[in-house]
């Protein structure tokens, strides 16, 4: 009573129609369209029917209203293997509107990943527990995350926010790391940023009225064996043809895949492609919303290898990752150079947010944030069949160690 929603409609059949009825406009018939969700906003006593024997899909209302206690937009952008020791140094040469928006935020300068690759660093993120904990690292055998686990997205929805993703990669959708989501659109190998950053524009338009925590995934940067991949344009028509001919290798990882010249630069302009696109939507979310009403948290999974002069699976090219925030009480013009790692995010949001943190998170609030911090990080290779590897870090030493067979299982 008294109260909008939205309301997500499809149809199981081609043009499929339904009837809808309200007190005030009575009875009128529309079509839905098969497996694609249309949007109603309702804010009264409304009774759908269907006109056939097929069925229709009706997603969870989205509830609209702002509450004082949340903010307006919590945005959550992962930028696949967006290695920091490589941007660092150019971060803002080549990601100039990324750079400049988050100098009025806090860096996180020695940020490291639990992971090499993003199927077991991403359920870390997303639940704060390292690997060994979730169980989540091998992706020929998928099983759900244990339901003790409380996700981001759900620890989100208890406190009224709208939780989506414009857009996703598709590989951790069946560990069921995504709980609480009300909506999300998978992809895979087509993640690029610019269609990220659009589809996340229009859905901040389209849903304003509600209070959203969203979460985007691109992956530009990411590299992938040269043999079946297309680069982009520009590296391809720059590069003379001694660096424009590549090695062929079969069956090679992206961790482990050389420091070639045409990897490096593909690298370099998908970075210069994320910052052109998600420049647009920061640009958007400055003008838009007060300082205070947001939150924009910005990191990545893991690194890349392809800039190690001798690549190694836990090194700092591969393991070294990003972070950044900006918005409702975080620093302003802050280069932290205290120890955090991706784990680290979930208590960070949660001590900003107002969400309880259970004494099972591995993860840690940074000092720059009034936390404890952390003293090391732990960086670590559980890939299936391959010998065990971990990387120590404190402030001023590294401990790395493998075991000398392989593992198989």
């Amino acid at each position: 009573e008294g109260q909008e929603i939205i309301l997500p409609l499809a149809g199981t059949a081609d043009e499929q129609p339904i009837s809808v009825e309200t007190p005030s406009m009575g009875e009128r018939t529309t079509y839905l369209g098969r497996w694609a969700f249309s949007y109603y906003r309702l804010n009264e006593d409304t009774t759908l029917r269907t006109t056939d024997n097929a069925p229709i899909a009706v997603g969870t209302p989205i509830r609209l209203g702002h509450s004082p206690q949340r903010k307006r937009l919590v945005l959550n952008i992962l930028v696949d293997a967006l290695s920091w020791p490589v941007m660092r140094s150019r971060f803002a040469q080549d990601m100039p509107n990324i750079a400049a928006f988050f100098k009025q935020g806090i860096i996180f300068d020695q940020h490291f990943s639990t992971s090499e690759y993003t199927y077991p660093a991403l359920p870390g993120i997303e639940t704060g527990c390292y690997p060994h904990h979730t169980q989540i690292f091998n992706g020929t055998h998928y099983h759900r995350l244990a339901p003790n686990f409380i996700t981001l997205a759900e620890r989100m929805k208890d406190l009224g926010y709208h939780c989506a993703s414009p857009m996703l990669m598709s590989d951790c959708i069946y560990s069921n790391i995504f709980r609480g989501y009300d909506q999300i659109n998978p992809c895979s190998w087509n993640t690029h940023a610019f269609i990220g950053a659009d589809r996340t524009l229009r859905y901040i338009k389209a849903f304003k009225e509600a209070d959203l925590f969203l979460f985007l995934h691109v992956s530009d940067v990411h590299p992938y064996d040269a043999k079946a991949y297309k680069f982009n344009l520009p590296v391809e028509t720059s590069l003379p043809l001694s660096d424009r001919l590549y090695e062929v290798q079969d069956g090679v990882a992206s961790v482990r895949l050389p420091n070639a010249e045409i990897y490096q630069q593909q690298f370099l302009d998908g970075a210069r492609n994320v910052d052109r696109a998600i420049g647009q939507l920061l640009s958007y979310i400055e003008e838009n919303f007060a300082a205070d009403e947001y939150i924009v948290n910005l990191y990545s999974d893991h690194g890349v290898s392809i800039f190690s002069e001798h690549p190694y699976i836990v090194d700092p090219f591969l393991t070294g990752a990003t972070w950044m925030m900006r918005g409702a009480g975080i620093p302003t013009g802050v280069v932290s150079n205290e120890l955090t790692s991706p784990v680290d995010i979930y208590p960070t949001l949660g001590h900003l947010l107002g969400f309880p943190v259970d004494d099972y998170i591995d993860g840690a609030v940074p000092r720059a944030f009034g936390g404890t911090g952390r003293e090391i990080t732990f960086s670590n290779s559980l890939f299936p069949t391959k010998p065990y590897f971990l990387a120590v870090r404190s402030a001023t030493h590294t401990l790395c160690l493998e075991t000398e067979e392989d593992r198989k299982s």
